[in-house]
């Protein structure tokens, strides 16, 4: 049974140049909007924050099954689709800490993940590889994440405030955000461990990434 790439077809994706696509569109704005969410977290506008941080999450999911449906797959897409993705989780992460609706422990320990990530992506590409493909594990992590931190802001709106949230919402939060935070983490070592990579193996990836794919038939 499909949920993380529902919508595709049993051969791969066709990958474009193409950059006005409606997932492209819809990547872009999402990350428009997180300055407004990380400005209602930080001023007490728990409730538009809220609303915003959900259609960033379920826009998260709809772009890929669109792109997928509609044959709208493109290099950039696949590009920025787990930006918006880390640059929420740094931006709303920072929010969250700021506006005390979490410990800033909770919020290092997620983002540490981010920058052991792009530390070893960043030696991998200087070593003549590629950007890795996004597992399904990470996909697991990500779509658990973005239903803890809204869950955790709808326990402050329905509690009274951050010091004092809803107790039954809260603990949901936290239940699903410590697993999801330890399928992060595994997620990212498996990544950084390309590094270890002979360099050769990494070049012949690349190589192999950049051949053409050709469109998959009906």
């Amino acid at each position: 049974m499909r949920v993380f790439d529902i919508g595709g077809g049993d051969g791969p994706d066709h990958v474009s140049d193409r950059v006005l696509t409606v997932p492209n569109l819809l990547s872009f704005a999402r990350l428009a909007i997180l300055p407004v969410i990380y400005l209602d977290l930080v001023s007490g506008a728990h409730l538009r924050a809220f609303v915003l941080l959900v259609v960033f999450t379920a826009t998260d999911w709809f772009d890929g099954y669109i792109a997928r449906r509609f044959d709208q797959v493109s290099k950039l897409g696949k590009l920025l689709d787990p930006l918006s993705d880390r640059v929420l989780f740094v931006v709303v992460g920072i929010g969250f800490a700021v506006g005390d609706l979490l410990p800033w422990w909770a919020i290092i320990a997620l983002l540490g993940r981010d920058l052991v990530t792009v530390g070893s992506g960043a030696v991998v590409l200087a070593r003549g590889g590629t950007r890795p493909e996004v597992t399904r594990l990470g996909k697991a992590a990500t779509f658990g994440l973005m239903f803890a931190l809204p869950a955790f802001l709808l326990g402050s709106i329905l509690g009274d405030g951050p010091n004092d949230p809803e107790p039954v919402v809260q603990w949901i939060a936290w239940a699903v955000y410590w697993p999801s935070l330890v399928m992060y983490w595994a997620s990212g070592l498996s990544y950084a461990r390309r590094m270890f990579l002979p360099r050769q193996v990494l070049v012949a990836e690349r190589e192999a990434a950049d051949e053409p794919t050709a469109p998959s038939g009906d």
